[in-house]
């Protein structure tokens, strides 16, 4: 295939991509709302995944997939299920004991690790000159949270790299899933299974899953947008990764951390540094970078 028979394709994929990275990037600030409507963590999870379920069922059958899914693909639904819990339990168990920005930081080095095992597997080559633009991109990122650098510890860095690793294992199983059964059929079943995960942990470890909803309408319209971005980020998140591939959608989703503290600016009126939009200007370009410079598939 030639390469201007793949920019439609390469335009719609990166464009969804990018969307998907506005909804993930509402989904802190709705959460930080909601939460200071004085919803508990344990709601404000549990009811992310919840909403996101209940409103892919029209889009499910919409697009003609499926509610259920097949035998032989349930185990692995249900681990992906499971690293995704295990990824959002590790990041909020790790800003327990280190600063929010430093623990996203390492959070979102997980599309290099994607990367390299896309690559050894051959399923997606990354050139030298892609790998060189992922490094600048974790530098961008290290400005980007910059401020936030000094308030680490051992336990808190340990965890943010399980759940960095978590991230990983979720967006490969899950993206790989979406390519065989449907990207709204995955959407739905690893919410559903993250919401029986979840409501577990609150029947056999109520005092770490405390329940406590918001005391205020806008704290429920919180909970509800947390909910519905957080569906709508995923779901074009595998969407675009059935067209332009796991690695290459991972890596744009780098900007998640600069999309979200825009967002924050804008309805929690907090401010960036002169070292974040730096961050911010480097990712951006190491981004572009890596675009320009990936290899095309070889043809049949």
């Amino acid at each position: 295939m030639r390469d201007a028979d793949r920019k439609p394709s390469d335009m719609r994929g990166l464009g969804l991509a990018f969307v998907s990275s506005l909804c993930i990037a509402l989904v802190p600030s709705f959460g930080r709302m909601a939460m200071d409507a004085g919803a508990s963590l344990a709601v404000l999870l549990l009811t992310r995944c919840l909403i996101g379920g209940v409103f892919m069922i029209p889009i499910v059958i919409l697009k003609a997939e499926h509610l259920t899914v097949a035998r032989h693909h349930l185990a692995t639904v249900i681990i992906a299920s499971a690293f995704g819990v295990g990824m959002i339990a590790s990041l909020y168990g790790a800003i327990r004991f280190m600063d929010v920005g430093l623990a996203i930081l390492i959070l979102y080095m997980y599309p290099l690790g994607i990367a390299l095992v896309e690559h050894l597997r051959g399923s997606e080559r990354i050139t030298t000159s892609q790998w060189g633009a992922l490094l600048v991109v974790a530098a961008g990122l290290v400005l980007l949270s910059a401020d936030s650098l000094r308030g680490g510890n051992a336990i808190g860095i340990g965890l943010s790299f399980v759940g960095m690793i978590c991230a990983m294992m979720f967006t490969i199983m899950s993206g790989h899933l979406a390519r065989k059964i449907g990207a709204s059929t995955v959407n739905f079943a690893t919410n559903m299974w993250s919401v029986l995960f979840l409501a577990g942990l609150m029947v056999f470890a109520p005092s770490l899953m405390p329940v406590v909803f918001p005391d205020s309408i806008e704290g429920w319209l919180a909970i509800l947008g947390n909910g519905i971005f957080f569906m709508l980020g995923y779901l074009l998140f595998f969407e675009s990764s059935k067209i332009i591939g796991i690695t290459r959608v991972s890596v744009i989703t780098l900007v998640d951390p600069f999309l979200a503290a825009l967002v924050a600016i804008l309805l929690l009126s907090q401010n960036l540094t002169l070292l974040e939009w730096a961050g911010f200007a480097i990712i951006t370009i190491a981004l572009v970078v890596f675009e320009m410079r990936k290899q095309p598939p070889p043809t049949r």
